[in-house]
């Protein structure tokens, strides 16, 4: 129906102007449905239908009128991929990247947070939003929640946790629950449970034909349709995969989308297909921009040769460049056929015509054996078929036995998968812990409620009531547990959690991994402390056995090893300091930690695929798996009662950040900056490349002769984007906390004060931070640098027999970061000080790299940057936090992490006021 035509409660004409403006002039049935139920004035909605029907739409239509009603709102994924990519959807769409800003947007997947701290809208993860909760950071009252792919709620691995942040959002009210999932056999059963309306779909607006090719016959059904028909009478069709996309682009229904279960089989594949295709200008066009945008990996001259003949695959052996520029080339039918893992249908709708399926059956990994689910083929069939590109798709699935035969016949079918609770499938002791720290149970009796009001019960209460008897039991044993373990105390009947147990819920992490971890530290600080780097091994090694992939309920899973090659990972690891037992039969984890450890010290992924058969593409989502449980652990190592040094947690985050990066951190800064402003092809490698020639600063890299990067970068494109990157990167390090602490400010009557301290710059920053900490009169702020003394520190903070010294830093130099140089100059004009006063430098906005790694080794010196510090002042002037332990905070050595202060966040005190 065209938008124009439509008549639907709320449906202003400033909202349709809106929508048109995206460029959407037609709704779909579904999207129709969904207006004319209210969607747009705030009515909770379960929206059911089937892939590439339009869902999409129908929450960002939400998000639309919730904004103009003035709600915050939270956009769950199911991927790290999908998250980055409606973060630059909704930044076009409300943020400031739009005509008309509506919105601040917001990001947060657990390896990547952007925007400020408290956006109108977040786009995140189920996993990460549940941690945001606990951590106070998102505000439920008044919000407006749209959770895309509720389907997962049924999955065994992930489906309890986000089934736990379901049954939150049902107790807590929510303004409006959206949630979007593909057809399932139980739709009302969700709704009824989620207190929602159905709006449910089962038509495609581009009809899907669906062939099964079985030697010499075929039979297609079209979809939503029980009983079909012979096709292809007399035709001699194909049974080899490879073949059967040339026949399929013969018959122009191209473009082809093949899906293969391994990245082996897809560039296998794509090989095969480009050996008898014939190079054309445009794919030659295309391989030179992959080319640009690709870092010399084992995939990408592979991937731009296959490109000169319109081919393409599509794995997680790919850059995220790299997959840039492929799915662009998708949607500019720059290809013929792309050969892709299963992973590609979890992304957006391509414009494929055609989806062959090779084989029904898994052969590799955790799923060998097993036929694909009816829900995974629905997903991966609803890639064909593009709405205003073709007029109709079609899913080819090619059996290779009887079994397969079977089973093709049967997921073609209208019938649709009931989802089913897993609840029984969670860490009950994660969950347990994560109810009392968000307050929703505070007593054993309230455990029994809460799963009364899980989908699992909602399922089972007329069928078999008792078993959830056996649930609230394992919860109760599970608070028992977590009390002994002291994550969590019960006084006088009250459950609430410690400061430690608090930590661990935020982390996400296993309960068990924790206090494993927390042993292994008891145990080893002191030699940590000491000697950090050196047990790097150790440590990597630990956490790749840890619970989070190898418990009885894993949350992460470890790659499986590809190739036969003989390794010797043992050997190697028998070799390093190691802080626990090797078990030298566990080939899987002792792999994948020799990959890690290679991964970390800057080897090239081509030796580390060589020495461990890990894969790249595998080793780098390993490796931010592995740097998401380090940052975590990291989080409750910093819980202050723990004891533990602020500079062993400074070494962690950097740990995590070495692995999530796989360089040392002299290459850190020049990562980020390169990804942040879209450097083409500028990469793990290509950085370490750099360091090898000595250039490890901005400063050496703007003061190196352009000739010289050049050849070391392999492209003058290159070279120039990435001294441009540099040199005018102002967005490096934004602060996001400046929103909310003007708001706070305003609420304090500081709004001047906090003003001045955003702004100033050189020595007005000395004064307008001074002007801060005299807010507080219990303490004594003195100008030691008045302009008669030569070479001192700035000022002296005193309070009773406690005394720093502050040196205050800027810089408006691109990036804008803090050098060694400034950071720590503060130790020589404060030399002839008496030792017992502390040194501390004020950085605005932050610190390089080389800063953070230098003060990990310092004792009497503390790095703090400009937010972190206004944060904890703005805590003291709202009396959350006391004078003496705020200079107790700044006076311990490191780099200031704000987890080590007590008193309750920004945000949370603005919603206080």
């Amino acid at each position: 129906m065209l938008i124009d035509e439509i008549e639907a409660p709320g449906f202003t004409e400033d909202l349709k102007q809106c929508v048109k403006g995206w460029g959407i002039s037609y709704f779909t049935q579904v999207q129709v449905a969904a207006l004319k139920a209210g969607i747009v004035e705030g009515r909770s909605q379960i929206v059911c239908a089937p892939t590439s029907s339009g869902k999409t739409l129908v929450g960002e239509m939400a998000i639309l009128a919730a904004l103009e009603r003035g709600k915050r709102c939270l956009y769950l994924v199911s991927h790290k991929a999908l998250a980055d990519q409606k973060y630059s959807d909704f930044s076009e769409r409300f943020g400031d990247a739009s005509p008309e800003p509506r919105a601040s947007v917001g990001l947060s997947t657990g390896d990547r947070d952007e925007g400020e701290v408290s956006p109108q809208l977040l786009v995140a993860t189920y996993e990460k939003a549940l941690a945001l909760m606990l951590s106070g950071q998102l505000e439920l009252s008044a919000s407006v929640v749209v959770a895309d792919e509720l389907q997962i709620l049924g999955e065994d691995t992930r489906g309890p946790n986000i089934e736990t942040l379901c049954a939150i959002f049902r107790r807590q009210g929510l303004d409006q629950f959206v949630a979007l999932t593909a057809t399932i056999g139980n739709a009302q059963e969700l709704a009824d449970w989620l207190n929602c309306a159905l709006v449910s779909s089962h038509a495609r607006d581009v009809e899907l034909h669906q062939e099964i090719w079985n030697g010499n016959s075929a039979y297609r059904v079209q979809f939503g349709q029980e009983i079909g028909a012979p096709c292809h009478a007399g035709q001699v069709l194909p049974t080899d995969a490879v073949q059967v996309v040339r026949h399929l682009i013969n018959m122009g229904r191209g473009p082809v989308l093949v899906f293969t279960e391994s990245r082996n089989e897809a560039s296998d594949m794509a090989t095969r297909y480009s050996q008898s295709s014939v190079r054309t200008v445009d794919g030659m066009a295309l391989a030179q921009q992959l080319e640009l945008f690709s870092e010399p990996t084992e995939s990408s001259q592979q991937l731009q040769q296959n490109a000169q003949k319109r081919v393409a695959f599509h794995t997680a052996d790919l850059t995220s460049q790299e997959r840039q520029v492929v799915e662009k080339g998708f949607v500019d039918s720059s290809f013929d056929v792309c050969f892709a893992t299963s992973t590609l249908a979890a992304g957006v709708n391509f414009p494929f015509k055609s989806v062959v399926f090779p084989k029904l059956t898994y052969q590799y990994g955790d799923r060998e054996g097993r036929m694909i689910a009816r829900s995974d083929y629905r997903n991966m069939s609803g890639r064909a078929g593009r709405l205003g590109l073709h007029p109709e798709g079609f899913a080819i699935l090619l059996p290779r036995n009887q079994r397969e035969l079977a089973h093709a016949n049967t997921v073609i079918l209208p019938d649709n998968d009931n989802i089913d609770s897993q609840l029984v499938r969670l860490s009950m002791r994660r969950t347990v812990l994560a109810l009392v720290t968000f307050g929703v149970v505070n007593k054993r009796e309230l455990l029994t409620e809460f799963f009364q009001h899980s989908f699992y019960w909602h399922q089972i209460q007329e069928r078999n009531p008792k078993k959830l008897d056996d649930v609230i039991a394992t919860g109760l044993k599970s608070a028992d547990w977590l009390i002994e373990n002291k994550l969590v105390e019960e006084d006088y009947g009250l459950l609430l959690p410690t400061p430690v147990g608090k930590a661990v819920a935020q982390s996400g992490l296993l309960p068990t991994t924790a206090m494993a971890f927390l042993e292994l530290l008891g145990k080893n600080a002191d030699v940590l402390d000491r000697e950090f780097e050196r047990h790097i091994p150790a440590l990597i090694h630990l956490v790749c056995g840890c619970d989070e992939f190898s418990g009885n309920r894993p949350s992460r899973f470890l790659p499986w090893p590809a190739g036969r090659a003989p390794v010797n990972s043992n050997g190697f690891l028998l070799a390093q300091p190691l802080l626990g037992p090797l078990d030298r039969t566990d080939n899987r984890t002792n792999q994948c930690a020799h990959a890690l450890i290679l991964f970390s010290r800057g080897e090239p992924e081509r030796n580390i695929r060589h020495q461990t058969n890990i894969p790249s593409g595998q080793l780098h989502r390993l490796a931010t798996d592995i740097a998401w449980v380090l940052d975590g652990l990291r989080k409750i190592a910093s819980v202050p009662e723990l004891g533990y040094s602020q500079t062993l947690t400074n070494q962690l985050s950097m740990l995590a950040r070495q692995i999530q990066w796989g360089a040392p951190a002299e290459a850190l800064d020049m990562l980020r900056v390169a990804q942040r402003e879209g450097v083409p092809g500028f990469g793990r490698q290509r950085a370490l490349a750099l360091l090898q020639q000595g250039i490890q600063t901005f400063d050496q890299l703007l003061a190196s002769a352009k000739d010289t990067l050049s050849a070391v970068l392999g492209s003058e494109r290159r070279t120039t984007a990435l001294l441009s990157a540099v040199a005018t990167c102002l967005g490096f390090r934004g602060d996001r906390y400046r929103k909310v602490h003007i708001e706070l400010a305003a609420k304090l009557g500081l709004t001047d004060v906090i003003d001045k301290c955003s702004s100033a710059l050189g020595e007005e920053y000395e004064t307008a931070m001074k002007a801060l900490m005299e807010v507080e009169r219990s303490w004594t702020v003195t100008t030691v640098d008045d302009g008669k003394q030569q070479n001192v520190p700035d000022l002296l903070l005193t309070l009773g027999n406690k005394s720093v010294l502050i040196e205050c830093k800027t810089t408006t130099k691109n990036p804008p970061m803090i050098k060694k140089e400034d950071a720590f100059a503060v130790m020589q004009k404060a030399v002839d000080f008496d030792p017992a006063i502390f040194r501390a430098t004020l950085g605005k906005p932050g610190y390089d790299e080389h800063s953070k790694k230098k003060v990990q080794a310092a004792k009497d010196i503390t790095l703090i940057e400009h937010d972190v510090f206004v944060e904890g002042m703005l805590r003291v002037c709202a009396g959350k936090v006391s004078p003496s332990d705020f200079i107790d905070w700044i006076a311990m050595p490191g780099l200031t992490e704000l987890e080590r202060l007590g008193g309750s966040p920004s945000y949370e005190i603005l919603r206080e006021l």
